[in-house]
């Protein structure tokens, strides 16, 4: 328990869970951000030993090594280890705000019909355009009207639901994530976390988004920069294979198709075009096309890139 504002906040009742990758030193501005007092989960896709020593000196976090298994994996393992009413799952390179948690905890009970509640986002001081998706689904003939990322970027005035958010910070409710069966582990990265709203969505529970608990995502620190060429190739694949694997999950299969074939073939031919003009983007397609195929042929979502970190 921590006294604020003169009453007492139990943060008993919550577990935070930090997914890592060989995460930059701003793992520590996000520890720091939490409650002293408050159960920490580093659960490690990497094995960083240098990380391992640092975090010793918290007397609250606990660090877990699973290898290289992915973020469906990795949630699901955390969810093993969680006894708590609440789950905070948030980012290395996450800071959250004075009373920020405090404040979700506050909102997630005011709001009986919520399976999670959210903070808003800002990337780097400024209002994130993507703190929230209109999902715009339509239930009945199981297709996306458009293209479902947020492009009005107006500073909210008060708690309000939304369709999905992504997983700069959330907070959850243990026991709905246990009844639509946790996180998608076929999915590596990406898009695991709007799979996991949608569900959430049709099993009948809202999101909230509590605009007095705000975090800051630095973005693009969340790794060493010594391997910030070989992310991206890692995250173009596997962005590419979820995008496809998550309209066949949850729409007809006329529309499933239609998306694998216009980003196959948009990348085939950008890649022909750019085979002699432009290096970088004949690899970029290259790796489009490589992800498009694994889902053709059923390979799974397991893209292996050789990061450097030393």
């Amino acid at each position: 328990m921590e006294l604020k504002n003169n009453s007492i906040i139990d943060y008993s009742d919550c577990t935070v869970i930090i997914p890592t990758f060989f995460p930059d030193d701003d793992i520590f501005d996000c520890i720091n951000s939490l409650p002293k007092s408050i159960k920490i989960l580093i659960i490690d896709n990497s094995y960083d030993q240098r990380l391992l020593n640092k975090i010793k000196i918290f007397s609250n976090c606990t660090y877990y090594n699973i290898g290289d298994v992915g973020l469906g994996k990795t949630f699901n393992f955390a969810l093993t280890l969680v006894k708590t009413n609440y789950i905070l799952l948030t980012q290395p390179d996450v800071v959250l705000s004075k009373n920020c948690l405090e404040n979700l905890i506050k909102g997630i009970n005011n709001y009986p019909k919520a399976g999670m509640v959210a903070p808003i986002v800002f990337d780097n001081g400024v209002y994130s355009k993507y703190d929230f998706y209109d999902l715009k689904y339509n239930k009945k003939k199981k297709f996306f009207q458009h293209d479902f990322k947020k492009k009005i970027s107006i500073l909210p005035a008060g708690d309000f639901c939304v369709d999905a958010i992504n997983a700069t910070t959330m907070l959850i409710r243990r026991d709905i994530l246990l009844k639509i069966n946790g996180w998608d582990e076929n999915i590596y990265v990406y898009l695991e976390d709007i799979d996991l709203c949608l569900r959430m969505y049709l099993a009948g529970f809202c999101i909230v988004k509590i605009s007095n608990a705000k975090v800051d995502h630095k973005g693009w620190s969340s790794h060493f920069s010594s391997i910030k060429d070989t992310m991206n190739i890692s995250r173009i694949w596997h962005f590419t294979w979820s995008s496809i694997y998550f309209n066949f999950k949850f729409c007809n299969k006329f529309f499933a198709y239609k998306i694998l074939i216009s980003i196959f073939l948009k990348s085939f031919f950008k890649l022909i075009l750019n085979l002699f003009l432009n290096k970088k983007k004949y690899q970029k397609n290259k790796i489009k096309l490589s992800a498009c195929l694994a889902i053709i042929m059923e390979r799974g979502s397991y893209f292996r890139v050789k990061h450097k970190t030393d």
